[in-house]
C-alpha cells in the first residue's frame, strides 16, 4: 500500500499542478474577455479579409465530398446501439488512419485553391501568424471552464467502457510507442483534418447560406454528434467556441491550436492517471 502511494504521488502532484495551471489560465482569459465586453468590444476581432464564396465547381465538389463523408460517419454512429462500447483500435490501423486523413486533407485543400484563389480565402492565412497562435491559446483557455462544467454534468452518461477508443487504448497499453502514435493521431492529425472539414469547409460553406447564429451551432452539433452522443454532450462548449473563433478570426490555425491543445490536455491527464494494478 505504501509503495503504491509513493509510486502514484508524483502523478497526483503533476495532475494538481496541471489542473491549477489550466484553471488559472482560464480565469485570466475570462477576466480579459469580460473586461473587453464591458467596454463594448467583441471577444475576438472580426477579420476583414475576403472569404471564399463557395460557388466554383472545385469548391462545390469539396463541399459535396465533405457532406457525404460526415453524413456516412453519422449514419454509422446511429447504427450502433446506445450501450455498445467503444471498440479497441490497433496501432497499424491508427497509422493508416493518420496517413489517409492527412493525404485526403491535402487533396481537399489543394482542390479549394486550384482556381488561383488566395489561401486566406479559406482561412489559411500566413500573415499575423503570432496573432493567430495567440487567439488559439486564448480560445483553448476560454474553453477550460465551460468544458469542465459540461464534463462533470455528463459523467452519469459516461464510463470506462464507453470511453473514447484512443483513451481506452492508452489505458490498455501505456507504453512509449502507443502513446506516441496516439499523440500524433489526437494532437496533430485529428485537429488538422477535423477543423478542415467542419470549420473551413462545412462552416465556411454554410455561412454563405445562413447567418452565423445558425451556421455555428449547426456545425457544432454535427461535430459533437460525430463523437457519439455521450462525448458529444460534453464537447458542445468546445465545438461552439471553435465555431465562434473561426467565424470571427477566420483562422484555420487558431481553431487547430484550440483543438490540438484540448486533445493534448486530455491525453496528458489520461497518462497521469494511475493505472490499476
Amino acid at each position: 500500500m505504501l509503495n503504491s502511494i509513493v509510486e502514484t504521488e508524483p502523478r497526483v502532484i503533476a495532475t494538481g499542478y496541471l489542473i491549477a495551471l489550466l484553471f488559472a489560465g482560464s480565469a485570466f482569459v475570462w477576466g480579459q474577455l469580460i473586461k473587453r465586453k464591458s467596454v463594448e468590444k467583441s471577444f475576438v476581432t472580426l477579420s476583414e479579409e475576403p472569404r471564399a464564396h463557395w460557388k466554383s465547381i472545385p469548391e462545390l465538389l469539396v463541399v459535396f465530398l465533405t457532406v457525404f463523408m460526415l453524413s456516412l460517419n453519422l449514419i454509422m454512429r446511429f447504427l450502433k446501439t446506445s450501450s455498445e462500447a467503444q471498440p479497441s483500435v490497433s496501432l497499424n490501423s491508427l497509422v493508416q488512419h493518420i496517413l489517409f486523413n492527412l493525404s485526403l486533407g491535402l487533396v481537399l485543400t489543394f482542390a479549394l485553391v486550384s482556381s488561383e484563389r488566395p489561401w486566406s480565402g479559406i482561412g489559411m492565412r500566413i500573415t499575423h501568424f503570432r496573432e493567430q497562435l495567440r487567439i488559439g491559446v486564448y480560445g483553448f483557455f476560454a474553453s477550460v471552464l465551460p468544458m469542465t462544467i459540461s464534463m462533470f454534468a455528463t459523467l452519469p452518461f459516461r464510463d470506462a467502457e464507453n470511453q473514447h477508443s484512443l483513451l481506452k487504448k492508452l489505458m490498455e497499453s501505456p507504453d512509449v510507442t502507443t502513446a506516441s502514435i496516439i499523440a500524433v493521431t489526437a494532437v496533430v492529425a485529428a485537429p488538422l483534418f477535423e477543423e478542415l472539414l467542419y470549420r473551413v469547409i462545412l462552416q465556411g460553406w454554410l455561412s454563405t447560406i445562413f447567418p452565423a447564429s445558425i451556421a455555428i451551432p449547426l456545425v457544432a452539433v454535427l461535430f459533437a454528434s460525430a463523437h457519439g452522443w455521450r462525448d458529444g454532450l460534453a464537447l458542445m462548449p468546445l465545438a461552439l467556441i471553435l465555431g465562434y473563433v473561426f467565424h470571427r478570426q477566420h483562422s484555420y490555425l487558431s481553431v487547430v491550436v484550440i483543438h490540438a491543445l484540448f486533445n493534448a490536455t486530455m491525453l496528458t491527464l489520461q497518462l497521469l492517471t494511475p493505472t490499476p494494478t
